[in-house]
Parts: structure tokens; C-alpha cells; sequence
């Protein structure tokens, strides 16, 4: 788990659980996904990075235009977290808020880093020994990565299996070093 992602756990658990509670966790995934693509957009990270504006003028600017289309509560929590100088997390809370939705229904996401395209039967017998592996139903999201040479990469959760063949080659290589 990266550093970003230790910081943004306990914002994203707190928003899961309240818009859990009040029924609109759709609502609050549509409206972190709007705000983790503002946030990852190149034009406003050179913004919240200038020492000219803080973080919290930043968002008064945002929840200015945006008051009439999002809920009230929404854009106090992004408010929250610009004040504690934590907007760069909004990517991580986005996906672990997405996340915790997916285990409370039963879904877990897999990543499955790929080093060619593979044909849609070997995917669907992944996908299925995936689900019985975790116990759950599995999306997959599929990356090609040439340079992982050959085999796969999965991610569920915290959970990460390396059957590369540059992950065997490195694990060869620190093995003989050692």
C-alpha cells in the first residue's frame, strides 16, 4: 500500500460509511470521480501546487460553481480535506471508496497486467479462478505491459500475485546476489 493510500484510508472509510448510511454512495462515487479527474488534470495540480493560492482557496473556487449540482455534504468533506493541505489524496479516496463499496457487495477488482493480449477464454477462466480464490465476484480490468516479458500481474485489494517472468528474473537475480 503506498503512502498516499495509508493517508487517504481513513478519509475514504469515513465517506463510505456516512454515504452508506444515508443511502447515496452512488452519488458520492460520481461526485469523487468528477473530483479525482479535476485533481488529476495538469492545469489544476500546477494550481494546488503554486504557493500563490492554498488549497482551501482552491476549493472555495470548485464548490463555488459547483454548490447547485452537488450535495452539500459532499463538498464539505472535499472542503475537509483541502483544509488538512490533502487534495493530491482525492485520486486514492476515489478508488479505495470504490473499493469498500465493492467488497460490502460482494465484488472485489482485480488489476491483471498483461505482457500481450490474450484471447477472451483464457480471461474468462482467470476471472473464475479469481472469484473462487477470493471467495467473491471479481471485475477485471486488463493492462498490457510488455515489459513485464511474459506471464501476469493480479491485484485484488492488497493482494498481489506476481507470475512475470521479470518478476521471476528479479527474484533469480536477488537470490544470487545474496
Amino acid at each position: 500500500m503506498t503512502n498516499l493510500n495509508i493517508i487517504a484510508k481513513p478519509y475514504a472509510r469515513a465517506a463510505y460509511e456516512f454515504a452508506s448510511k444515508d443511502g447515496v454512495v452512488d452519488q458520492w462515487l460520481e461526485a469523487l470521480t468528477v473530483f479525482k479527474a479535476l485533481v488529476t488534470d495538469k492545469n489544476v495540480l500546477n494550481l494546488i501546487s503554486s504557493p500563490i493560492y492554498s488549497q482551501t482557496q482552491i476549493v472555495s473556487a470548485i464548490v463555488d460553481q459547483l454548490t447547485d449540482k452537488v450535495d452539500q455534504k459532499i463538498l464539505n468533506f472535499l472542503k475537509l480535506i483541502a483544509e488538512k493541505n490533502k487534495l493530491l489524496i482525492i485520486p486514492q479516496v476515489k478508488d479505495l471508496f470504490e473499493e469498500f463499496k465493492n467488497l460490502a457487495s460482494g465484488n472485489k477488482k482485480a488489476v491483471v497486467i498483461l505482457a500481450y493480449e490474450a484471447d477472451k477464454t483464457l480471461l474468462k477462466e482467470l476471472k473464475e479462478k479469481l472469484a473462487k480464490k477470493f471467495n467473491c465476484t471479481i471485475d477485471m480490468d486488463v493492462k498490457i505491459d510488455s515489459k513485464i516479458l511474459g506471464g501476469a500481474i493480479v491485484r485484488v485489494g492488497d493482494t498481489v500475485i506476481d507470475n512475470s517472468v521479470s518478476g521471476r528474473l528479479d527474484k533469480m537475480k536477488n537470490i544470487l546476489l545474496s
